[in-house]
């Protein structure tokens, strides 16, 4: 009899049970004990757009944050800080900002001010409360200045070698893009001599074999790459190929080569160049030369345009390939200040010259980066190095001193004639380098970077 009163007793509360999971009390029972944030946002008056900031609220993890970054330097600590439940009634907040270690009360309403200098924690109590969720609130903001640019010195010593004069190139070799190096040693006893390392690791050099060249009197500061060879001009008007870098013959039936400008790539109106001047019949002239090496004569070459010591670089503007030469020294031995450009190599235009130009000077490194044009340090007309760097948004036809957030630091030693490369990276390669026009080259790399052209991986 006792059992069947036990019984009845169970059955009956699991029918009062039953009924009560199927009425509409069940979700009573769910909002007293859910506790979970549905909104989350940050405003301030002094900081426009955050109240149009996006964050993202992980509820396994209870984390809170705002995938895109914040503009570096945005001040949040004290901000207004608003949280929603939906259509849920929570018991209470808990608030500890970690800027306030040993600070934690309740939020007097769902949008105080908190301090979000560092992650905040939210203890969300539920109504019943017993219930909690914890959550970690941070606020992103880019740590460093994406317009600045970070230079350091990759490598202290790049060779084993005192130099007296260098050229770097980004060349093909093994299969892969290298770093060639062709050096004049400071001992005028020892022939010109090749270094190369890997693209990846610029501080990695080894030695390889050079043959073909004389043992003095090239411009190795004019290596240019053409048609996927190399050429170099000698003072004595010979002019020098290589297919692959190491070895090297003179080009035959060319005429008197005394410089070269650089190249002119292919572009969809234009055929490609390579950009030089020759003696001809004792005057030097633009002549350029097409990938079957066949020659063109082009102007004579203006008293005041540059031979020696100018930086160049390829560009494209307006459906057209061009070839910019700026600074150097003429014929006559001047300090320039100018810029010019060719889409053919063979005949040129004046960019830029005078007063409100960049200051006088050669060995200049010019870059094409961060879709403007740079020109860095040179050595002045008083043999003075110079560590300043110039602009041009118009494609050098005027230039202007960079602001603050690019400037080389206190410890880079002004120095001209660089070599410059661009890499994949975005960073700018600044190889060696002279203090005075007769130096010995400084045996250094240096690396810059703008913070905002850092890849994203």
């Amino acid at each position: 009899m006792k059992n069947k009163l036990v019984l009845f007793i169970t059955g009956c509360f699991a029918l009062v049970l039953s009924s009560c999971l199927n009425s509409d009390d069940i979700t009573d029972v769910e909002v007293v004990k859910n506790c979970q944030i549905h909104t989350f946002s940050l405003s301030h008056d002094s900081v426009p757009g955050l109240d149009t900031v996006k964050f993202t609220i992980d509820q396994l993890t209870g984390r809170i944050f705002n995938i895109d970054s914040l503009p570096y330097g945005t001040e949040i600590e004290k901000v207004v800080c608003k949280i929603g439940f939906g259509n849920l009634s929570v018991g209470g907040v808990e608030v500890s900002p970690e800027a306030y270690p040993d600070s934690t009360y309740y939020l007097s309403s769902l949008s105080d001010s908190i301090d979000f200098s560092a992650p905040v924690k939210f203890v969300v109590h539920a109504y019943d409360q017993v219930t909690t969720k914890v959550y970690n609130a941070q606020v992103n903001i880019h740590q460093v200045v994406p317009d600045s640019m970070v230079w350091s010195m990759y490598a202290s010593s790049m060779i084993g070698v005192s130099i007296k004069e260098q050229k770097v190139v980004a060349y093909d070799y093994n299969g892969s893009e290298n770093y060639f190096m062709y050096v004049k040693p400071a001992d005028s006893g020892k022939p010109y001599q090749l270094y190369y390392a890997p693209v990846g690791t610029p501080e990695d050099w080894q030695s390889l074999s050079l043959t073909g060249l004389p043992s003095d009197g090239l411009l190795i500061s004019q290596i240019t790459e053409y048609g996927n060879a190399l050429y170099m001009p000698g003072t004595n008007g010979d002019l020098y190929k290589s297919e692959d870098g190491l070895a090297w013959s003179v080009v035959e039936n060319a005429p008197s080569v005394r410089y070269i400008l650089g190249s002119v790539k292919q572009g969809a109106r234009q055929a490609s160049a390579l950009a030089t001047i020759v003696d001809k019949d004792g005057s030097l002239t633009f002549y350029s030369m097409n990938e079957s090496m066949e020659w063109t004569a082009g102007d004579a070459v203006p008293g005041e345009f540059p031979v020696t010591g100018f930086g160049n670089l390829q560009y494209a503007a307006m459906y057209y390939e061009y070839l910019m030469i700026a600074g150097g020294r003429t014929a006559d031995n001047q300090v320039v200040n100018t810029t010019w450009a060719t889409m053919d190599g063979s005949s040129w235009a004046l960019m830029a010259s005078g007063d409100a130009n960049f200051t006088k000077r050669e060995g200049a490194m010019v870059a094409n980066y961060d879709n403007k044009f740079f020109l860095i340090g040179g050595i002045d007309a008083s043999n003075k190095a110079l560590k300043d760097i110039y602009q041009s948004i118009d494609y050098g036809i005027s230039w202007s001193v960079v602001d603050s957030m690019v400037v080389l630091p206190a410890d880079y030693v002004a120095r001209g004639f660089s070599s410059i490369i661009v890499d994949e990276e975005n960073f700018v390669n600044i190889f060696g380098g002279k203090t005075s026009a007769g130096s010995n080259d400084l045996n250094q790399l240096w690396r810059g970077r703008i913070n905002r052209l850092i890849p994203k991986e």
